[in-house]
Parts: structure tokens; C-alpha cells; sequence
């Protein structure tokens, strides 16, 4: 696997959060480590106005994205996720950025990396029920602005 210095000289913006979470979340991504998930993906999407497309979930803005499957390429991965996760269609552009994401329940820890791409939506009708059943999606949205409880802001401070 790449490092992050080696995507940091093709001039992608690296960096390293360490998240604490609760037992069961931990444990949850713990098994999917385990199971070979080495990458998340997200994707940083603006429609025609500039508004952003993010999803709400667990009393926090996001934006769409998940694990990529061991049969998926990186980019497979960005379209089915924000497919799944909005009902908008995108065509992925430039990886933006690599996170190292470590979580950790007290003294353990688990970590996979993150790629955040800019995409280009190809539409913007948005899923009337967001998410697969096993997600606890409440919304979707186009935004006007970034939201005070955005897990992105940071990315999106750097990228918009």
C-alpha cells in the first residue's frame, strides 16, 4: 500500500485524525478492518449553484461515501456509495485528499485510509429513502453552506 508521503508528492493534501468512538462503532469497523477493508471513500460534490451534496447521519453532516469492497476499485466504490447513500449519479475527478483514520475504544485502535475525490454530480434528484436498510441515513441534502456539525469541515474549509 502506497504511503502518505507517496501521495503527498503526486500533490494530494495528506493527513492523520484519530477519532475516539463508542464500543460498539468500534467494534463494528474493527471486524471490517479485520475482513480486508483497507479504504473509505467520499466524494466532495457540488451541484450548478455550488451548493454541496452531504448526508446526515448520526447527528453529524458528511459527505456520501463508505468502504470500498475488495472487489472495487477506489473510484467503483465512490459512484456505487454516493448512488447508494443520495440517488445522485456522479463521475468522479481528482483525489483531493488521503486521511490515515485511526479510531480508537480506550486503549484499542484500528485505522484504514480515506480518499476524499471531487465529483461532478450527473444528477442531482436526491433518493426520497437514503442509504441501504442497514444505515442509519436520516437525510440528504444540497447545502448552501457547511454546516456547524460537519465531520468534512476541515476538507471542505481546504477544497470548496
Amino acid at each position: 500500500m502506497r504511503s502518505l508521503s507517496a501521495f503527498e508528492a503526486d500533490g494530494v493534501f495528506t493527513r492523520r485524525v484519530t477519532r475516539p468512538t463508542d464500543s460498539a462503532s468500534f467494534e463494528a469497523f474493527r471486524r471490517r478492518v479485520e475482513n480486508g477493508l483497507e479504504w473509505g471513500v467520499g466524494a466532495l460534490a457540488a451541484d450548478a449553484d455550488g451548493r454541496l451534496l452531504l448526508v446526515y447521519e448520526d447527528e453529524t453532516w458528511k459527505l456520501p461515501g463508505g468502504g470500498v469492497e475488495a472487489d472495487e476499485t477506489r473510484i467503483d466504490a465512490l459512484v456505487r456509495e454516493v448512488r447508494e447513500e443520495t440517488g445522485v449519479k456522479v463521475s468522479p475527478d481528482e483525489l483531493l485528499a488521503v486521511t490515515h483514520v485511526t479510531l480508537t475504544d480506550g486503549e484499542q485502535e484500528t485505522a484504514f485510509r480515506f480518499g476524499t475525490y471531487r465529483a461532478t454530480p450527473e444528477t442531482t434528484a436526491l433518493a426520497s429513502d437514503p442509504g441501504l436498510t442497514d444505515e442509519e441515513i436520516e437525510r440528504v441534502e444540497w447545502r448552501d453552506a457547511v454546516p456547524e456539525n460537519c465531520l468534512d469541515a476541515e476538507l471542505l474549509a481546504r477544497f470548496r
